[in-house]
C-alpha cells in the first residue's frame, strides 16, 4: 500500500497518481525533486465507496465526516514510513484526474505535520473528495462522486523563503511568479507576487531581487530537465536551502475561439443591436423562433410572460411564420430559407455580405413581436417552475419541439455542456471592435464571450452557461463555475493561481488585475491573448 518515489512502481500513475508519478519521474530524471513515498490510490477504494454511499442521505459534511473517521488498517506502517523521512512532514493528493489542469486545487494538501497524523491526513485527503467544492466540479465534469482512487503524496516538508510558479512556453521562453515566504497565498489566488521572464536573459527587477538570477536559472534547469523527461512544461518551486521542484504539469488545451472575425472598419447599429438578440435569445429556440425575423430589429418595450392561449406552441408557430415573411418580404419557405442563409453567412469567416444584407430587411411589427416573446417567456417560466430546466433562461437551449415535449409530461435531458456556442465568434468580435476595451493581464489565451456573471460566494452562484465569470480573487472553489463558461475576469491575483491553470487546461479566456466597476446586465467580450475586455449594455430582457 505505501511505494516509494524512488520505486519503479512510483512511475505508473494509474497506481500512485498523475502528481507523484510527474514527480517520480522527474525526480529519477535528475530534477530536484524531494524524497518521499506514496499510499497507493487502491488504498482508498474502501473509504470512497463509503462516502459515496453516504452522500445521499448525509450530504457533504456527513460523507466526508465518515472518510475521514474511518481507521486505516496500514496506520503503524504508515507512520514508520514518515519517521524515516522526518519529523516535518507534507501530504497532497494524488490522482489521476490532476493529469489535467481542471483539476488543480481541487483536493486537500496538509503542510507541516508530524509523522504521527499522516493516518488522520491521508484519510482527510480523501475525504476532500467528497467536499463541497469537489462535488461541484464531479458534477460539472460528469464524474460520479468519489468513482476514482485518490493516492497521497508524502514529502518531507520546507520552509520556503520563496515560492511560486514557472511556466516554458513553445518558443523557449520562461515566465517565473513568485512570492515571498509559502508559495500558497500566490497558487491559492490571494495574493498577486512578482513575475520575471527568461528571453535570452531574465528581465523582473522584483522577483531577481527577491530570488537571485541565479535561482531563476536554477529554476529554469528544473523546468528544462522536466520538459525532456516527461513533456511537462509547467512547475510549482519553493526556495529553502536550495530550488525544489514541488509539483510538474502539462498544459493541456482544447477547443476555443482564436481570431476575431473580419468585420471591417464601421459595424453598423443593426449589428449591435443583433449581437443583444444573439445573447438574449441564444441556443436551439432562439435560433429557431427569435433570429429569423428579430434581424430585423426588436421592440423597445420590456417583454412580459403571455399564456399564449389554448394553443400556446401553435400560437407561436404561425407568429414566427408571419414576423419571418413580414421582414423579408418573401412567402414563408423562402423566407426561412433567406434567413437560414443570412444566418450561416453571419457566422462565416468573412460576415460582410449577410450584414449588407440585414441592412434591407423590414423592421418587425411590435406588437406581434411582443405577443410571440411574451409567448416564448411564458414556456420557459413553465419549463423552470415544473423543474425541467434549472432557470427560464436554460430553456433558451431546447428547442420548439423539446419545449412541446416537456410540457405534455416526456421526459427531457439538458445537455451537461453547451460548449462555444455558434454565435460566439460574432459576439465577440463585434463587442470587442465597437466598445471601449479595458486591459488587465492575459492569463489564458482564446477569445470568449457571454453574459456578465459576478461571483460573490462561489457555493452560492450558479454560472449561466456561456456566461463570464467575474470576480474579486481566483480562488479554487470558482473552479466548478468554469466547465460551461465563456471567459473569466479577477480584479486581483496572479496568473500563477490554480483557477487560472483550470482556466488553461479547459481553454477558457481569461484575464486578471481588472476592475470592471459595478455596471451589470452586460455582455463581455474576453480577449484572452492580450488582456482586452469589453462590455455592451443589454438594455433589455426577453
Amino acid at each position: 500500500m505505501i511505494t516509494d518515489l524512488d520505486n519503479p512502481a512510483g512511475l505508473d500513475p494509474v497506481r500512485v497518481g498523475a502528481k507523484a508519478a510527474a514527480l517520480a519521474a522527474a525526480r529519477a530524471a535528475g530534477a530536484a525533486v524531494l524524497p518521499g513515498f506514496v499510499v497507493d490510490g487502491a488504498a482508498s477504494r474502501g473509504h470512497m465507496d463509503l462516502g459515496a454511499s453516504t452522500l445521499p442521505e448525509r450530504g457533504s459534511g456527513g460523507a466526508r465526516l465518515v472518510v475521514s473517521g474511518s481507521p486505516i488498517v496500514f496506520a503503524p506502517e504508515l507512520v514508520a514510513a514518515g519517521d524515516r523521512l522526518g519529523e516535518r512532514l507534507v501530504a497532497r493528493s494524488s490522482t489521476l484526474l490532476e493529469s489535467s489542469g481542471e483539476w488543480s486545487g481541487a483536493f486537500a494538501s496538509y503542510v507541516d505535520i508530524g509523522p504521527g497524523d499522516l493516518p488522520k491526513a491521508v484519510a482527510g485527503c480523501w475525504a476532500s473528495v467528497f467536499s463541497v467544492a469537489a462535488l461541484e466540479r464531479q458534477e460539472a465534469a460528469g464524474i460520479a462522486p468519489g468513482s476514482f482512487p485518490m493516492s497521497v503524496l508524502v514529502q518531507p516538508a520546507v520552509e520556503p523563503e520563496t515560492g511560486g510558479w514557472a511556466e516554458l512556453s513553445a518558443g523557449g521562453d520562461i515566465v517565473v511568479h513568485g512570492i515571498k515566504g509559502s508559495p500558497g497565498p500566490l497558487l491559492q489566488g490571494w495574493a498577486t507576487g512578482h513575475s520575471a521572464r527568461f528571453r535570452g536573459r531574465w528581465a523582473g527587477d522584483e522577483l531577481i531581487e527577491l530570488v537571485g538570477i541565479s535561482n531563476l536559472e536554477a529554476i529554469r534547469v528544473e523546468l528544462e530537465i522536466a520538459s525532456e523527461a516527461i513533456g511537462a512544461n509547467r512547475c510549482e518551486w519553493a526556495l529553502s536551502d536550495r530550488v525544489w521542484a514541488l509539483q510538474f504539469g502539462q498544459t493541456s488545451v482544447s477547443k476555443s475561439v482564436d481570431t476575431p472575425l473580419v468585420l471591417g472598419a464601421d459595424i453598423p447599429d443593426a449589428v449591435v443591436d443583433l449581437v443583444r438578440v444573439l445573447v438574449m435569445a441564444p441556443g436551439a429556440l432562439g435560433e429557431e423562433m427569435v433570429i429569423p425575423w428579430a434581424m430585423g430589429g426588436l421592440p423597445s418595450v420590456d417583454v412580459v410572460p403571455d399564456p399564449g392561449g389554448s394553443d400556446p406552441i401553435g400560437r407561436a408557430r404561425d407568429l414566427c411564420r408571419e414576423l419571418t415573411e413580414d421582414v423579408w418580404g418573401l412567402p414563408w419557405a423562402k423566407a426561412r430559407d433567406s434567413a437560414q442563409e443570412a444566418m450561416s453567412g453571419l457566422r462565416g469567416t468573412d460576415p460582410r455580405p449577410a450584414i449588407e444584407r440585414l441592412l434591407g430587411l423590414r423592421a418587425p411589427d411590435p406588437a406581434r413581436s411582443l405577443r410571440l416573446l411574451g409567448i416564448l417567456r411564458g414556456l420557459r417560466l413553465e419549463l423552470s417552475e415544473r423543474g425541467v430546466v434549472a432557470d427560464q433562461h436554460d430553456a433558451w437551449h431546447l428547442g420548439l419541439e423539446a419545449v412541446e415535449s416537456a410540457l405534455e409530461g416526456r421526459t427531457v435531458s439538458m445537455p451537461t455542456r453547451i460548449g462555444i456556442g455558434r454565435w460566439e465568434p460574432l459576439v465577440a468580435s463585434v463587442v470587442l471592435a465597437t466598445m471601449m476595451p479595458r486591459r488587465g493581464t492575459p492569463v489564458s489565451p482564446g477569445i470568449g464571450a457571454g453574459r456578465r456573471v459576478d461571483v460573490a460566494d462561489p457555493h452560492e452562484a450558479r454560472s449561466e452557461r456561456r456566461g463570464v465569470v467575474t470576480a474579486i480573487h481566483p480562488v479554487p472553489n470558482l473552479a466548478s463555475l468554469l466547465w460551461d463558461a465563456a471567459g473569466l475576469v479577477t480584479r486581483s491575483g496572479s496568473p500563477a493561481a490554480h483557477l487560472f491553470e483550470a482556466a488553461r487546461a479547459l481553454r477558457l479566456p481569461a484575464v486578471c488585475g481588472l476592475d470592471l466597476g459595478e455596471v451589470r446586465d452586460e455582455v463581455l467580450a474576453v480577449d484572452g491573448h492580450g488582456g482586452a475586455v469589453a462590455g455592451l449594455s443589454l438594455e433589455q430582457e426577453l
